[in-house]
């Protein structure tokens, strides 16, 4: 078990609050995933709070969400990467990353606050699979000089503050004839997003979709598929 991580009565902890192993089958790989039950819990912890507040985020990078199984199956079903480089924002515990890496992407594992970064670097390790790197990014100031053929993102768009700045974040990462593929669980705050991403100069295709972790009832969702919008003939 990782140093980032202690036991409690014989279990194994982050901060005091439990963790949950997760047994993950895509298609017919199979993953062993460490995540918190409950990230909300960490909002009992006034120096976890104060840290949130500094940055402006909510604890939910810490927990298995369903957008990220929806992402990371419709990579497995459409879209093996054959050695092409991919960037994911907001990796949270790594699921994503992980299966991108398993269906041939060179992989960019990237999230804004550090402790997710790591418990995503102990899923990689645990499920033998090797990253590009792991890194920290804000998709407020992406870096310059990098590009991708993918940008990967799953349920980033819970704020609407953010939309923007994903948009812009997009724009500055993806490759000319790239694609980014951003998995929503049908917030209604993003209902308006394929609208804005036209506005930023994107192509947009919205992909209904469902996903289920074992024993959970499914969850609906869309996948945004981006792409570049052909420049006019002059």
């Amino acid at each position: 078990m990782s140093a980032l991580f202690e036991r409690r009565n014989g279990l194994p902890c982050y901060r005091g609050l439990p963790l949950e192993r997760r047994r993950i089958t895509i298609a017919t790989d199979t993953f062993e995933m460490i995540a918190l039950k409950d990230a909300a819990a960490l909002l009992d912890d006034a120096e976890f709070v104060r840290d949130c507040e500094k940055t402006d985020r909510l604890p939910y990078g810490f927990e298995l969400w369903p957008a990220a199984l929806m992402l990371a199956e419709h990579l497995y079903r459409n879209d093996p990467g054959q050695g092409r480089r991919a960037i994911e924002l907001g990796c949270g515990v790594g699921l994503v990353s992980i299966a991108a890496a398993r269906t041939g992407w060179h992989i960019l594992a990237t999230d804004c606050d550090p402790v997710p970064l790591q418990f995503a670097e102990f899923n990689a390790a645990a499920n033998a699979v090797e990253m590009e790197a792991f890194q920290l990014l804000d998709w407020h100031n992406p870096p310059v000089g990098l590009r991708f053929s993918r940008v990967l993102d799953a349920d980033v768009l819970y704020q609407r503050c953010d939309h923007a700045p994903v948009l812009q974040c997009i724009d500055q990462l993806l490759e000319q004839e790239g694609m980014a593929v951003i998995a929503d669980p049908n917030r209604g705050i993003a209902d308006d997003f394929a609208l804005l991403a036209e506005a930023h100069g994107f192509r947009v295709e919205v992909i209904p979709t469902t996903a289920s972790f074992d024993g959970q009832a499914p969850v609906a969702g869309r996948l945004f598929v981006l792409r570049r919008a052909p420049l006019p003939i002059t």
